[in-house]
């Protein structure tokens, strides 16, 4: 198992498969079920407000949703994804040779590193543009493109994790 991955990460996996997360993923039988139902509550928390977002933001229903009032949902989305994050590491660490194997796991990593990369442009350029129009103005085409880059890249996220089990390793 794991011929085709490069050396050094081997050790990597092997440690990650005696640690107590991955007792705690492979041990109690309803770990995996707790944990797959956990991480769908958090998709469900972290794409549901970020799609009403990314789409007031590229100007849906801008006449009638205040921008501020969006926005308020920015930390439900956080705790979604605090709970993604959590409980995908725990199914790393429950079979680390399998999603280091999945391409599938690797365009989905990729995918997430681009979308906080869109989120940190979020905050630092798009947040104080949008903070200087008023809350039914429709946002500048720059503005609109994050909202967009955003809807691609968490669709991406999503459809790539779905794959997972389905495209296995390689």
């Amino acid at each position: 198992m794991g011929e085709d991955l490069p050396g050094w990460i081997i050790p990597i996996l092997n440690w990650m498969e005696t640690t107590w997360i991955n007792d705690l993923m492979l041990g109690p039988r309803w770990s995996w079920p707790i944990f797959e139902t956990l991480h769908f509550t958090g998709m469900c928390l972290l794409f549901g407000p970020l799609i009403i977002m990314d789409l007031r933001l590229l100007g849906f229903e801008r006449l009638t949703i205040p921008s501020a009032a969006v926005h308020k949902l920015i930390p439900l989305t956080i705790f979604g994804f605090g709970i993604n994050l959590v409980t995908g590491i725990g199914f790393v660490f429950g079979n680390p040779y399998r999603y280091a194997m999945s391409n599938m796991f690797l365009f989905k990593s990729i995918l997430i590193l681009l979308a906080g990369a869109n989120v940190l442009y979020f905050w630092k350029k798009a947040m104080p543009v949008l903070d200087g129009i008023g809350p039914h103005e429709d946002a500048p085409t720059s503005i609109k493109l994050v909202g967009l880059t955003s809807l691609l890249l968490w669709t991406g996220v999503l459809s790539f994790g779905r794959l997972i089990p389905y495209f296995g390793t390689g």
